[in-house]
């Protein structure tokens, strides 16, 4: 496919595929300006054949069955070929453009995204990047407040992640002791609560499962609408919500909160953003999770403004936003950068969107997430220390407790689980620390959140090196 011109392809490849020595390693991390794991991911276990589940670490023979998908980006697992080849084949024409031209594949591209944007904001407007999630908050941000008439604060909901760049961690839930600075335009946010039904705040017991009391009076929406209605300082421009939070512990909004709060937006003239930088292209089992609600509600329930990012193009960097088609456009001068139209990351994105349609991707995401939570279910009733278990998709939080009857959370049980599973050849995650300033922590929600191309054996196999895990972390108590 190449005829390298400076190097031979023997000095590529092995500039390339040579192994790395301890001393290497060890180097490197010296040099680190930013902490890293103490594993080395050497990569997929079956190069050039297709996306896989498994990868390996340095120095292991046994392959781990990855139930993180790398950050939750590998929708079609592990270095898959056809997005690959793509990249490849776009690469061999152009690599970059700036940012204000079209390419061939940008086109396409935009115009897919266009079509397959959900409810209303089908045909909509496309902005992309190559900084992933920030970038496309940012963006989305920008249009909610060149289509505002006076706001400039934006509002954000308790324990959402959007991001950890200068301006966007004053959006992301307070990190407190884990940042040594203050961020920027800390003034332009206005926090408000997310309902929270395993732990509703108002004192109702049986919100599980993502969904609410059925005695539920939905208190934290009017606790909204006070908010938006009068606590604002200057003027709301916009609310960036995760329909169902991701970093902040797989808290998925019961379906009543986000018709109501569309409605609220509606009201006050605020732009409704939902941050689907995790949920999009196929996690929850649909391609967005905006469909997902839409269906539960039995009506449309889509926002105003979509970013998304992570499963967009086969584990490449690329960032979305997508605005109703009524909404007015940024200027060059708003939103540009030098990388962003870069027609690699574009063709990822482009044949990894026609291999989640052609081949049912999301619906298989449905088929064996719902696989994985009714074995939940069923080790639920033998294990009180399950608390509660929330998806949908493969979007799969197990939220775990003390054996108290108080729901007290249990830090250490998650952490003990996911060393064993590394050490039954399993990966799972884990929600990001809710820190208190008396030093109190929570991170207590263990993530399933494998590839959405699992077979039904693979399946099977999670469900059991996970009891596994768990029953021997319950025996080491």
């Amino acid at each position: 496919m190449f005829n390298p011109k400076w190097l031979s392809k023997t000095e590529i490849e092995e500039l390339i595929n040579n192994k790395v020595s301890d001393e290497e390693i060890a180097r490197c991390r010296n040099h680190a300006l930013v902490p890293v794991f103490d594993d080395v991911v050497e990569g997929t276990i079956d190069p050039g054949t297709g996306g896989t589940v498994y990868f390996k670490f340095r120095g292991q023979e046994e392959p781990v069955l990855d139930c993180t998908s790398q950050a939750w980006s590998l929708n079609l697992g592990h270095a898959p070929s056809d997005v690959n080849y793509a990249v490849a084949l776009q690469a061999q024409r152009s690599n970059h453009v700036r940012y204000g031209y079209l390419t061939p594949v940008r086109v396409k591209l935009t115009n897919k995204l266009a079509d397959i944007a959900p409810g209303r904001m089908q045909g909509g407007r496309i902005a992309l990047n190559n900084l992933g999630g920030g970038g496309a908050i940012e963006a989305a941000i920008k249009t909610a407040f060149v289509n505002s008439r006076s706001g400039d604060q934006i509002l954000t909901f308790w324990r959402g992640y959007h991001g950890s760049n200068l301006a966007l961690t004053g959006a992301t839930q307070q990190l407190g002791l884990a940042i040594r600075y203050r961020p920027f335009g800390i003034d332009r946010w206005m926090k408000t609560l997310f309902p929270y039904c395993f732990r509703c705040p108002f004192g109702y017991k049986n919100g599980f499962n993502g969904k609410k009391d059925p005695e539920c009076h939905m208190e934290c929406l009017a606790l909204v609408k006070q908010h938006v209605e009068n606590f604002h300082i200057s003027g709301i421009a916009g609310a960036i919500i995760e329909p169902n939070q991701g970093a902040g512990g797989q808290i998925p909004a019961p379906v009543e909160f986000l018709v109501g709060l569309k409605q609220i937006c509606k009201e006050n003239k605020i732009k409704l953003i939902y941050d689907e930088c995790q949920t999009g292209f196929g996690r929850s089992g649909k391609m967005w999770i905006t469909e997902y609600y839409s269906e539960l509600a039995g009506e449309d329930v889509s926002p105003d403004i979509i970013a998304a990012t992570k499963g967009a193009a086969g584990g490449f960097p690329l960032g979305i936003t997508i605005a109703r088609p009524k909404l007015k456009m940024l200027s060059e001068a708003e939103e540009h950068s030098t990388y962003s139209s870069n027609p690699a990351l574009m063709a990822a994105s482009l044949v990894t969107i026609e291999i989640l349609q052609k081949h049912r991707i999301p619906e298989n995401a449905a088929k064996q997430g719902a696989k994985i939570t009714a074995f939940l279910h069923e080790l639920q009733q033998k294990y009180p220390q399950i608390g509660d278990i929330r998806g949908p998709g493969l979007f799969i939080g197990v939220e775990f407790v003390k054996d108290d009857g108080k729901r007290t959370p249990n830090n250490e049980l998650v952490d003990k689980i996911i060393k064993n599973g590394l050490d039954n050849r399993i990966l799972f995650g884990k929600s990001m620390p809710i820190l208190k300033k008396s030093g109190e922590m929570m991170r207590n929600v263990l993530k399933i959140k494998p590839p959405l191309i699992l077979s039904d054996e693979e399946t099977e196999e999670i469900c059991v090196r996970f009891e596994k895990s768990l029953k021997q972390a319950l025996s080491d108590n």
